[in-house]
Protein backbone atom coordinates (compact mmCIF):
# COMPACT_ATOMS: atom_id res chain seq x y z
CA UNK A 1 0.00 0.00 0.00
CA UNK A 2 1.52 3.42 -1.27
CA UNK A 3 1.05 6.56 1.06
CA UNK A 4 0.88 9.60 -0.79
CA UNK A 5 3.17 12.00 1.33
CA UNK A 6 1.45 15.36 0.57
CA UNK A 7 -1.99 15.50 2.83
CA UNK A 8 -5.16 15.42 1.22
CA UNK A 9 -6.41 18.12 2.69
CA UNK A 10 -3.39 20.37 2.06
CA UNK A 11 -4.49 24.07 1.04
CA UNK A 12 -2.98 25.50 -2.26
CA UNK A 13 -0.82 28.40 -2.26
CA UNK A 14 -2.44 31.10 -4.30
CA UNK A 15 1.38 33.04 -3.88
CA UNK A 16 3.26 33.95 -7.41
CA UNK A 17 5.68 31.81 -8.28
CA UNK A 18 9.44 32.93 -7.96
CA UNK A 19 10.08 32.44 -11.71
CA UNK A 20 6.95 35.11 -12.67
CA UNK A 21 8.74 37.96 -10.89
CA UNK A 22 10.43 38.65 -13.97
CA UNK A 23 7.15 39.24 -15.94
CA UNK A 24 5.19 41.05 -13.48
CA UNK A 25 8.15 43.40 -12.42
CA UNK A 26 8.45 43.86 -16.47
CA UNK A 27 5.81 46.88 -16.85
CA UNK A 28 7.73 48.97 -14.23
CA UNK A 29 11.09 49.00 -15.41
CA UNK A 30 12.25 50.39 -18.95
CA UNK A 31 13.76 47.26 -21.22
CA UNK A 32 17.40 46.81 -20.10
CA UNK A 33 18.69 46.91 -23.60
CA UNK A 34 17.20 50.37 -24.19
CA UNK A 35 17.84 52.18 -20.90
CA UNK A 36 21.70 51.02 -21.79
CA UNK A 37 21.26 52.95 -25.58
CA UNK A 38 19.83 56.04 -24.15
CA UNK A 39 22.62 56.02 -21.65
CA UNK A 40 25.42 55.61 -24.11
CA UNK A 41 23.53 58.38 -26.83
CA UNK A 42 25.94 61.34 -26.77
CA UNK A 43 24.23 64.06 -24.66
CA UNK A 44 25.73 66.51 -26.56
CA UNK A 45 24.18 66.29 -30.01
CA UNK A 46 21.11 66.95 -28.21
CA UNK A 47 22.76 69.99 -26.78
CA UNK A 48 23.97 70.98 -30.39
CA UNK A 49 20.67 70.76 -31.69
CA UNK A 50 19.14 73.12 -29.13
CA UNK A 51 21.20 75.92 -29.65
CA UNK A 52 21.25 75.63 -33.34
CA UNK A 53 17.52 75.68 -32.49
CA UNK A 54 18.14 78.61 -30.46
CA UNK A 55 20.40 80.18 -32.92
CA UNK A 56 17.54 79.53 -35.69
CA UNK A 57 15.04 81.61 -33.40
CA UNK A 58 17.29 84.80 -33.06
CA UNK A 59 17.82 85.00 -37.07
CA UNK A 60 14.44 84.38 -38.04
CA UNK A 61 13.46 87.34 -35.74
CA UNK A 62 15.98 89.51 -37.43
CA UNK A 63 14.22 89.30 -40.52
CA UNK A 64 10.44 89.14 -39.20
CA UNK A 65 11.39 92.74 -37.59
CA UNK A 66 12.89 94.07 -40.27
CA UNK A 67 14.97 97.39 -40.21
CA UNK A 68 14.65 98.49 -36.39
CA UNK A 69 16.64 101.59 -35.22
CA UNK A 70 16.79 102.28 -31.40
CA UNK A 71 19.44 105.31 -30.37
CA UNK A 72 21.49 104.80 -27.66
CA UNK A 73 22.68 107.98 -25.61
CA UNK A 74 25.81 108.98 -26.01
CA UNK A 75 26.35 106.91 -28.91
CA UNK A 76 25.37 105.99 -32.44
CA UNK A 77 22.05 103.92 -33.28
CA UNK A 78 21.34 100.57 -32.87
CA UNK A 79 20.25 98.59 -35.28
CA UNK A 80 18.51 95.46 -33.66
CA UNK A 81 17.78 93.22 -37.04
CA UNK A 82 21.59 93.34 -36.78
CA UNK A 83 22.14 92.65 -33.43
CA UNK A 84 19.67 89.95 -33.52
CA UNK A 85 21.75 88.52 -36.49
CA UNK A 86 24.63 88.54 -34.44
CA UNK A 87 23.33 86.91 -31.43
CA UNK A 88 22.65 84.21 -33.80
CA UNK A 89 26.01 83.65 -35.31
CA UNK A 90 27.33 83.78 -31.88
CA UNK A 91 24.94 80.88 -30.81
CA UNK A 92 26.00 78.78 -33.82
CA UNK A 93 29.31 79.10 -32.68
CA UNK A 94 28.65 78.20 -29.46
CA UNK A 95 27.14 74.80 -30.45
CA UNK A 96 30.01 73.87 -32.44
CA UNK A 97 31.99 72.34 -29.25
CA UNK A 98 29.44 70.18 -28.53
CA UNK A 99 28.65 68.64 -32.20
CA UNK A 100 32.90 68.09 -31.96
CA UNK A 101 32.43 66.37 -28.93
CA UNK A 102 29.32 64.42 -29.98
CA UNK A 103 30.35 64.01 -33.40
CA UNK A 104 33.64 62.45 -32.34
CA UNK A 105 32.36 60.30 -29.40
CA UNK A 106 29.36 59.04 -32.14
CA UNK A 107 32.04 58.12 -34.35
CA UNK A 108 33.85 56.01 -32.21
CA UNK A 109 31.09 53.98 -31.35
CA UNK A 110 29.85 53.32 -34.60
CA UNK A 111 33.62 52.87 -36.99
CA UNK A 112 32.13 50.69 -39.22
CA UNK A 113 28.87 52.68 -40.34
CA UNK A 114 29.45 55.19 -43.26
CA UNK A 115 26.63 57.18 -41.67
CA UNK A 116 28.29 57.91 -38.35
CA UNK A 117 31.59 59.25 -40.74
CA UNK A 118 29.52 60.99 -43.52
CA UNK A 119 27.95 62.79 -40.25
CA UNK A 120 31.69 63.87 -39.17
CA UNK A 121 32.62 65.43 -42.44
CA UNK A 122 29.25 67.19 -42.61
CA UNK A 123 30.21 68.80 -39.65
CA UNK A 124 34.42 69.57 -41.15
CA UNK A 125 32.60 71.08 -44.29
CA UNK A 126 30.49 73.74 -42.03
CA UNK A 127 33.83 75.12 -40.22
CA UNK A 128 35.65 75.19 -43.53
CA UNK A 129 33.25 77.03 -45.30
CA UNK A 130 32.31 79.56 -42.02
CA UNK A 131 36.50 80.01 -42.11
CA UNK A 132 36.77 80.45 -45.71
CA UNK A 133 33.82 83.30 -45.71
CA UNK A 134 36.19 85.00 -42.88
CA UNK A 135 39.12 84.56 -45.06
CA UNK A 136 37.09 85.57 -48.41
CA UNK A 137 34.94 88.06 -47.21
CA UNK A 138 37.45 91.36 -47.68
CA UNK A 139 38.22 89.75 -51.19
CA UNK A 140 34.35 90.08 -52.17
CA UNK A 141 34.00 93.53 -51.40
CA UNK A 142 37.03 94.64 -52.99
CA UNK A 143 38.80 95.96 -49.61
CA UNK A 144 41.52 94.04 -48.78
CA UNK A 145 44.17 97.02 -48.79
CA UNK A 146 41.56 99.59 -46.95
CA UNK A 147 42.23 100.29 -43.21
CA UNK A 148 40.67 98.28 -40.44
CA UNK A 149 38.07 100.39 -39.68
CA UNK A 150 36.42 99.58 -42.84
CA UNK A 151 37.08 95.66 -42.79
CA UNK A 152 35.72 95.95 -39.06
CA UNK A 153 32.44 97.69 -40.81
CA UNK A 154 32.47 94.89 -43.70
CA UNK A 155 32.81 92.09 -41.17
CA UNK A 156 29.94 93.44 -38.78
CA UNK A 157 27.36 94.15 -41.78
CA UNK A 158 27.87 91.02 -43.81
CA UNK A 159 28.65 88.09 -42.04
CA UNK A 160 25.34 87.44 -41.01
CA UNK A 161 23.74 87.48 -44.29
CA UNK A 162 26.20 85.53 -46.70
CA UNK A 163 24.20 83.38 -48.50
CA UNK A 164 27.16 81.37 -49.92
CA UNK A 165 27.89 80.01 -46.90
CA UNK A 166 24.89 80.08 -44.98
CA UNK A 167 22.56 78.11 -47.41
CA UNK A 168 25.33 75.14 -47.90
CA UNK A 169 25.95 74.59 -44.19
CA UNK A 170 21.66 74.37 -44.09
CA UNK A 171 22.31 71.60 -46.53
CA UNK A 172 25.34 70.01 -44.41
CA UNK A 173 23.40 70.33 -41.35
CA UNK A 174 20.56 68.50 -43.19
CA UNK A 175 23.38 65.56 -44.09
CA UNK A 176 24.64 65.66 -40.50
CA UNK A 177 21.54 65.28 -38.61
CA UNK A 178 19.55 63.00 -41.02
CA UNK A 179 22.96 60.72 -40.78
CA UNK A 180 22.81 60.82 -37.02
CA UNK A 181 18.71 59.65 -37.11
CA UNK A 182 18.96 56.68 -38.10
CA UNK A 183 20.35 55.86 -34.88
CA UNK A 184 17.42 57.35 -33.19
CA UNK A 185 14.11 55.36 -32.13
CA UNK A 186 11.64 55.28 -34.84
CA UNK A 187 9.50 58.18 -33.22
CA UNK A 188 12.78 60.61 -32.79
CA UNK A 189 13.66 59.52 -36.28
CA UNK A 190 10.69 60.55 -37.72
CA UNK A 191 10.76 64.06 -36.73
CA UNK A 192 14.69 64.17 -36.60
CA UNK A 193 14.28 63.02 -41.11
CA UNK A 194 11.23 65.61 -41.20
CA UNK A 195 13.62 68.54 -39.84
CA UNK A 196 16.40 67.08 -41.81
CA UNK A 197 14.14 66.78 -45.26
CA UNK A 198 13.06 70.71 -44.32
CA UNK A 199 16.91 72.14 -44.41
CA UNK A 200 17.04 70.87 -47.58
CA UNK A 201 13.85 72.20 -48.98
CA UNK A 202 15.12 75.73 -47.85
CA UNK A 203 18.35 75.11 -49.11
CA UNK A 204 17.18 74.38 -51.93
CA UNK A 205 14.74 77.02 -52.58
CA UNK A 206 17.02 79.66 -52.26
CA UNK A 207 19.80 78.37 -54.27
CA UNK A 208 17.00 78.52 -57.19
CA UNK A 209 16.21 81.88 -56.32
CA UNK A 210 19.94 83.45 -56.17
CA UNK A 211 20.37 81.46 -59.28
CA UNK A 212 17.37 83.53 -61.07
CA UNK A 213 18.75 86.60 -59.77
CA UNK A 214 22.22 86.88 -59.41
CA UNK A 215 22.71 90.17 -57.19
CA UNK A 216 24.68 90.97 -54.03
CA UNK A 217 21.82 91.52 -51.61
CA UNK A 218 19.01 88.64 -53.46
CA UNK A 219 19.83 86.24 -50.51
CA UNK A 220 18.77 89.36 -47.48
CA UNK A 221 15.72 89.87 -50.18
CA UNK A 222 14.57 86.44 -50.51
CA UNK A 223 14.67 85.42 -47.35
CA UNK A 224 12.91 89.14 -46.14
CA UNK A 225 9.89 87.88 -48.24
CA UNK A 226 7.07 87.89 -45.74
CA UNK A 227 8.78 88.50 -42.47
CA UNK A 228 11.10 85.71 -43.20
CA UNK A 229 8.95 82.80 -44.82
CA UNK A 230 12.23 80.73 -45.44
CA UNK A 231 14.12 81.37 -42.15
CA UNK A 232 11.25 80.39 -40.39
CA UNK A 233 10.74 76.75 -42.06
CA UNK A 234 14.05 76.60 -41.34
CA UNK A 235 13.48 77.09 -37.96
CA UNK A 236 10.97 74.53 -38.06
CA UNK A 237 13.40 72.08 -39.03
CA UNK A 238 15.90 72.64 -36.43
CA UNK A 239 12.88 72.67 -34.07
CA UNK A 240 11.89 69.60 -35.45
CA UNK A 241 15.37 68.02 -34.89
CA UNK A 242 15.66 69.42 -31.28
CA UNK A 243 12.26 67.70 -30.80
CA UNK A 244 13.41 64.40 -32.29
CA UNK A 245 16.69 64.47 -29.74
CA UNK A 246 14.73 65.08 -26.83
CA UNK A 247 12.30 62.54 -27.03
CA UNK A 248 14.83 59.75 -27.61
CA UNK A 249 16.76 61.39 -24.71
CA UNK A 250 14.00 62.04 -22.37
CA UNK A 251 13.61 59.30 -19.28
CA UNK A 252 11.36 56.84 -19.39
CA UNK A 253 9.09 57.12 -16.50
CA UNK A 254 7.67 54.14 -14.75
CA UNK A 255 4.38 53.09 -14.66
CA UNK A 256 3.38 52.27 -11.56
CA UNK A 257 0.12 50.40 -10.59
CA UNK A 258 -2.06 51.59 -7.74
CA UNK A 259 -2.91 47.65 -7.24
CA UNK A 260 -2.11 44.32 -8.35
CA UNK A 261 -4.63 42.34 -10.32
CA UNK A 262 -4.82 38.74 -8.67
CA UNK A 263 -5.94 35.79 -10.53
CA UNK A 264 -8.74 33.40 -8.93
CA UNK A 265 -8.11 30.11 -9.75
Amino acid sequence: MFVNPRPLFLRKAYAPRVRNAGSAMAGFLPHPRTASHRAAWPRELHRAALLLGASATLYWSSFALGRVIVGSPGGGPIYVDLLLAWLAVIVHVAAWPNLWIGLRDFRTRHTKDGSAVLAWRAFLLTLALIFAAVVLLPFQYHTIASTDAWLLVIYVTAFPYLGWTFVPVLALHGVLFGRVATYLDPKSRLLADAGATLLFAVAAATTVLILQNPEALVFLRSWSVGRGILPASALIGYVLIASGMTIHVAPIAPRVRSWTPVRVR
